[in-house]
């Protein structure tokens, strides 16, 4: 079947950015479109006037379209229902329709409308761009992506460069800096143009990007081939979306498989055990770091992380001391990666270790906002890798108790939560559970699969519940309260999950929250 030569279409959740420009795509192809949207919105309104069906409500029989597109974001139980009752005929999530798209228009697959279609659409806008005169470097990985891509801006600004930064945190262009929204991954391909085009405009040398495994799956930066790239770690997340852990890995390779030139050098982590997999697809283009093995291009040894991190970096040619005034010593292996990038973009190793001495925290990334009677540290850790190492961090620097508030987020990956809550029991002396953007989630129950994980790490600690569900984000506000009650001289309260992120959803609403401003407002700074 010519997936664009169909009669008709049914799209529900057509109204979301990725689900809304396919729309667009297939009207231009001649195919008619059946939206289905809860609300109507000025995209909505816009395919109405290209010619689509809108229907305000959710599907409720069965389809008599050729085929039919669906977002991921819809509740996993409305999905199952939609598939049991459309069984005759093919679903696409939208992300993989987006990426079947692109690959027909990179295989030349598509005929002359479709072609045309492709580009009046704006589906996949990157293609036009001309980055001829600036370097991309891109990152990826489940922990870490945006210290490091944080580290490589510095570190190239500090060394007379003008480089721009697109992060999960915000976007750095010139002097401007941009808010890339609530629970932001890689931008959607047309944000990510106006960005680059920005960039562009204000004549950057050098642009980072911060690449998620969504993004590469779904075609966010299809269009973009980068000089450098770089590996943090894959470790298990996202296996809501991914199902298993090689599926998300081979997700990540897509940043090499589709994204690479062929004088391109890929950065890649030896101590995770994402290497090997990944070095197979470098073609003899890699750079490796390590914190444990001593051949690798780049090796740190020599660690002393008790007052900011001090270590020493040998690689092929020199040896460095290298101060970075920030906690968190999984940060080493952060730096390595930007060393890497930034040695690629031919600067020395000691002008490396002059810039790294004046980076600051990322906002949200092991952020210390308070230091005296008891420290507290906010950060994103969100998986069980990051949670397990922010608190042996924290437990390097804290002769008291080390309280930890955090939650798990709702229709996403529930597979991590016991881990979440047993290295909570096994690391933390004190637990607090609370929300997490529990969305359409029973919060009780997110919580309780926690503390199944807490139960099992074998500790007899206390564990604290907030978990009513009716208070929306006073539910954290009384989680974050309680754990500064009970903090006493010399211990570390670590709050987890949230960070730089602007919003806590209940249900389909989102609230306005920052972790740091309301820990601010309790602690009276």
């Amino acid at each position: 079947m010519n997936k664009y030569e169909v009669e008709s279409v049914s799209i529900v959740g057509v109204g979301g950015s990725g689900a809304f420009y396919i729309a667009q795509f297939l009207l231009l192809c001649g195919v008619d479109v059946y939206g289905y949207d809860l609300k109507k919105s000025d995209r909505t309104a816009l395919l109405e006037d290209m010619g689509a069906v809108m229907i305000y409500e959710n599907p409720t029989e069965p389809f008599e379209s050729s085929y039919y597109i669906y977002t991921h974001g819809m509740n996993p139980k409305e999905i199952e229902k939609l598939k049991q009752r459309n069984i005759d005929i093919e679903g696409y999530e939208v992300g993989e329709m987006y990426l079947n798209i692109i690959n027909d228009y990179e295989d030349g697959l598509l005929s002359e409308k479709q072609q045309k279609a492709f580009h009046d659409s704006k589906l996949a806008p990157l293609y036009s761009l001309d980055f001829e005169d600036t370097r991309l470097i891109a990152v990826t990985g489940t922990d870490g992506k945006t210290s490091s891509c944080s580290m490589i801006y510095h570190i190239l600004k500090e060394n007379g460069y003008k480089p721009a930064l697109i992060s999960t945190v915000s976007a750095l262009i010139g002097d401007d800096e941009i808010d890339t929204g609530f629970h932001t991954t890689t931008p959607s391909s047309q944000e990510l143009f106006d960005l680059l085009v920005r960039a562009k405009e204000a004549e950057c040398t050098h642009i980072v990007l911060e690449a998620t495994s969504h993004g590469l799956c779904q075609g966010r930066i299809a269009g973009l081939k980068f000089d450098t790239l770089g590996y943090t770690n894959v470790t298990n997340d996202h296996l809501d979306y991914h199902k298993t852990y090689e599926k998300y890995l081979e997700a990540k390779s897509l940043l090499i498989k589709d994204h690479s030139k062929p004088n391109s050098v890929i950065v890649l982590n030896m101590d995770d055990k994402s290497y090997e997999y990944l070095n197979g697809f470098a073609l003899g283009r890699s750079m490796e770091y390590s914190l444990k093995n001593e051949d690798a291009d780049i090796y740190a040894y020599d660690i002393d992380d008790s007052n900011g991190l001090k270590f020493k970096v040998k690689t092929v040619s020199n040896t460095e001391s290298i101060y970075i005034p920030i906690y968190g010593t999984y940060n080493i292996s952060n730096f390595l990666l930007a060393c890497g990038v930034c040695m690629n973009e031919q600067i020395e190793l000691q002008d490396i270790s002059r810039a790294i001495k004046t980076f600051k925290t990322v906002k949200g990334r092991m952020e210390l906002l308070q230091s005296e009677p008891f420290k507290v540290f906010v950060d994103f850790a969100h998986t069980p890798n990051s949670i397990l190492e922010a608190l042996m961090s924290i437990r390097k620097i804290t002769e008291g108790k080390i309280i930890h508030v955090f939650g798990s987020a709702g229709l996403r990956d529930p597979s991590k939560r016991y881990e979440m809550g047993k290295t909570s029991n096994q690391l933390a002396d004190i637990t607090i559970l609370t929300a997490e953007d529990p969305r359409t989630e029973s919060l009780k129950e997110i919580n309780d699969e926690i503390e199944r994980g807490y139960r099992d790490g074998g500790k007899e600690n206390k564990l604290f519940r907030f978990d009513y569900d009716d208070k929306d984000v006073q539910v954290r506000v009384d989680a974050i309260k309680k754990a500064f009650c009970l903090a006493k001289d010399k211990d570390t309260v670590i709050i987890t999950g949230k960070a730089h992120e602007q919003s806590l959803c209940f249900g389909d609403k989102e609230y306005d929250w920052d972790d740091i401003k309301e820990s601010k407002k309790l602690l009276n700074l």
